[in-house]
């Protein structure tokens, strides 16, 4: 039967997703620099963390951390092309990245990345039921009343959830609030996260 009206999408929320390509062999570099921040800097900072480690920003000039944005150049720049930005006039800088470590029940309470435009998450250690990261609907009025769906699809999805294993990278708008479920596993949990901006050249 054919259709009386036509459907299209607006106010989207991209989220990307991708496998990094030798990703062992990166995520061993990463781990070994990890946790010699941490050894270092035990304390780490408090933000989202809730019973884990949160590393201090790392510092971009590392080799092993150029090396891992390096290797994920290619993310980065479908990122810029799917959003349009204007890369002759401005330029695209990764402000800051991060570690955290989830030992065995630790979570992060839900927040944003207040300043920038894109934020990641990056999977260098995560076993099963390590915590899935959860995307709430940035869209605050269409929580307010819901159908009675018989199944979930594109315009009743609501929050969003995803499993992370090793390799893992998701880059998503800085203003969609996420949070990490506890951590279930025996396990600990290393991400590495970064946030992008736009910057006058």
């Amino acid at each position: 039967m054919d259709r009386k009206s036509n459907v299209t999408g607006r106010f989207p929320t991209p989220i990307w997703t991708s496998k990094i390509e030798n990703f062992e062999s990166i995520n061993k570099k990463l781990l070994q620099y990890i946790y010699d921040l941490k050894q270092s800097d035990p304390e780490g900072t408090q933000k989202s963390n809730n019973l884990g480690w949160h590393s201090k920003d790392m510092n971009m000039g590392d080799e092993t951390i150029k090396e891992f944005f390096q290797g994920i150049s290619t993310q980065i720049k479908e990122v810029s092309e799917d959003m349009c930005w204007d890369l002759k006039n401005f330029q695209l800088k990764i402000t800051n990245c991060w570690s955290i470590i989830n030992k065995k029940l630790a979570s992060n309470a839900g927040h944003i990345h207040a300043n920038s435009l894109i934020s990641s998450a990056y999977y260098i250690k995560a076993k099963k039921n390590s915590g899935n990261l959860i995307f709430d609907d940035p869209r605050p009025a269409a929580s307010i009343k819901k159908g009675p769906y018989k199944s979930l699809g594109v315009w009743n999805e609501g929050n969003v959830s995803i499993t992370p294993h090793e390799g893992l990278l998701v880059m998503f708008p800085s203003y969609l609030v996420h949070h990490v479920q506890p951590n279930m596993s025996d396990d600990e949990r290393i991400i590495l996260s970064f946030n992008l901006d736009i910057k006058s050249q």
